[in-house]
């Protein structure tokens, strides 16, 4: 399990890409994503979730993503990829 906080944005989806990539490089494998701490997202912050879940499921696995701010949850219906990505918000996590 990862856990992300403050804002998952275009300034900051850089050093989370790499962060994750390290992680699984040394063999974690991440099946759940806990977003309850995030503040905010923007569509960098969705394209770096939609690029972790397909590499999830590459590599044979599927990937869960929960506690999504109100912005994550619309911006991801609004491009309709709450089912792709395993999403759910703050209220059902």
């Amino acid at each position: 399990q990862a856990r992300l906080g403050g804002p998952l944005t275009l300034k900051t989806s850089t050093r989370l890409f790499h962060c994750m990539e390290k992680q699984l490089q040394s063999g974690k494998t991440v099946t759940q994503i806990d977003l309850s701490e995030v503040s905010t997202a923007d569509s960098a912050g969705l394209a770096l979730l939609l690029e972790w879940q397909a590499n999830s499921k590459l590599s044979g696995h599927k990937m869960t993503m929960t506690g999504a701010p109100e912005s994550l949850l619309q911006l991801a219906k609004l491009c309709e990829s709450i089912e792709i990505l395993g999403l759910s918000g703050r209220d059902s996590a």
